[in-house]
């Protein structure tokens, strides 16, 4: 057959007969293909490293392999927010070293994943959690789904809010842009918990971030099967190396990264400080952006205005405004001996950053950033609420007069007092209960915040930003 083929072969070096050959680092046979043994079996016996490279290291090699390894964003993510400082000082490192025993278990006794079959349907089965999506190829063969490839990644930042089903959309996606030169156009099953990969693919009244999904999946010839749990008969049909959802989701309960963490609020007591902030930028012709900022600070029950503010800002863009606002509210609450507080705003971007959901880029920001963090410090705890502007009416008004006199300025008049207090809708996004005491604190450049003292934690939703006091639950503690 080589003399026919014209191929020439060194017979010492050659082997006939055998069962699997290696390839960089794999075993192939007619099986499948797995992880060489004895290089997976290296790190069987490795410590848990002492420095950054050594951490950096091991992934590295594991990144090679990570094909074989299911879930392995979960498990590794733990890995990744690792500092060279928290591995030498070995602080705070109990769910890094369980991922890090986890890692090692699995590279050892990684599955076959079967050689694949354009003439048979794949099998796609997506698992999300809180911080990760991922997904796992398989096929049928005698009667079970055996694994293929396996792949995900860590949710960014804005993906972190999205509903499970979203994260499950995410993580298919994901696999068809992976393995697309494997799969395309074969048939797929797509197994998932969720019904809204079937209505994407078939709404006329999508919007959002769904239409660019819808057109992205439509391309594929997706046949898309509800589950629920183990009783639909699914984990029965799973080959060897796939493990059912519900116990990858027991797994990641015990890994949950800082990215992943939600902190659950504290009991709050009575008394709390409200501190709601708004900013405005104008532009004029003469390239100048005119800014203002101002503070209320409430006092509860009854929301009586203890003091309000407006400060005209130079030089500063609209987050800029938003973070004097925010800066300025949480100065007049620390003035008051207040040590917990709640901080309201309608600027998004600044709470996010200060509440580290999303990156600080640019580098003014950064010095706000640093400014909030180091007033932050000085209180017991800080928690940071979104609202919508429209409930910020009353740090609205007083950042709008502020920019339209000129100057930094104190309500005085008990008129302007009793026209802030009737257009605040704070209370109605933030008050559950009718026993709450609060003070209020603003100061901002487009947006309103407010502060609360005396009176039960609010919930963390809407447009102003607010302060509370003595034990709140927030999402930042200072």
């Amino acid at each position: 057959m080589a003399h026919q083929l014209e191929m020439h072969l060194s017979l010492p070096k050659s082997e006939f007969g055998k069962l699997s050959i290696p390839y960089l680092s794999h075993e192939i046979s007619a099986e499948g293909i797995r992880a060489t043994l004895k290089i997976a079996k290296g790190v069987q016996d490795l410590p848990f490293p002492t420095a950054m490279k050594g951490v950096q290291s091991f992934l590295g090699s594991l990144n090679y392999y990570h094909k074989f390894i299911e879930d392995y964003p979960v498990i590794a993510a733990s890995l990744y927010e690792l500092s060279d400082g928290q591995v030498r000082s070995g602080r705070d490192l109990f769910r890094a070293k369980q991922a890090f025993e986890l890692l090692k278990h699995k590279i050892v006794s990684t599955p076959v994943l079967r050689h694949l079959d354009r003439n048979k349907p794949f099998v796609i089965i997506p698992h999300a959690n809180q911080w990760a999506a991922c997904a796992f190829l398989g096929q049928e063969n005698d009667g079970l789904i055996q694994p293929v490839r396996f792949t995900g990644r860590v949710l960014h930042d804005a993906e972190l809010r999205y509903h499970i089903a979203e994260k499950e959309t995410i993580a298919v996606l994901r696999l068809l842009q992976v393995f697309r030169t494997l799969i395309q156009g074969c048939p797929l099953i797509v197994y998932t918990r969720h019904s809204v990969l079937k209505w994407i693919m078939k709404s006329k009244t999508a919007d959002g971030r769904c239409v660019p999904w819808g057109v992205l999946l439509s391309q594929w010839n997706l046949d898309v099967r509800k589950i629920q749990r183990d009783e639909d008969g699914l984990a029965a049909i799973l080959g060897a190396g796939i493990t059912p959802q519900e116990h990858l989701d027991e797994v990641a309960e015990e890994l949950i990264p800082a990215k992943g963490r939600a902190k659950p609020p504290p009991i709050i007591s009575v008394k709390m400080l409200e501190n709601t902030f708004q900013g405005i930028v104008r532009w004029r012709c003469e390239d100048v952006y005119p800014a203002s900022c101002g503070c209320i600070l409430w006092e509860l029950p009854g929301w009586k205005i203890l003091d309000a503010q407006g400060f005209i800002l130079e030089d500063v863009t609209v987050n800029d405004a938003e973070y004097c606002g925010l800066l300025n509210g949480l100065t007049m609450t620390q003035a008051m001996g207040v040590r917990d507080l709640i901080a309201v705003g309608d600027s998004r971007i600044v709470i996010q950053q200060v509440q580290g959901l999303i990156n600080c880029n640019q580098p003014n920001l950064q010095r706000r950033l640093a400014s909030c963090e180091a007033l932050k410090a000085k209180f017991d705890s800080v928690r940071l609420v979104h609202v919508k502007r429209d409930f910020n009416q009353a740090a609205d008004y007083l950042t709008s007069k502020t920019l339209l006199l000129g100057r930094s300025w104190s309500v005085q008049e008990d008129g302007e007092r009793q026209h802030l207090e009737r257009v605040s809708k704070i209370q109605e996004k933030l008050m559950k209960s009718a026993e709450i005491h609060l003070v209020t604190g603003h100061s901002g450049m487009k947006k309103g915040a407010q502060t609360i003292l005396d009176a039960p934690c609010p919930g963390c939703h809407g447009s102003s930003t607010a302060t509370c006091s003595q034990n709140l639950g927030c999402r930042d503690t200072g």
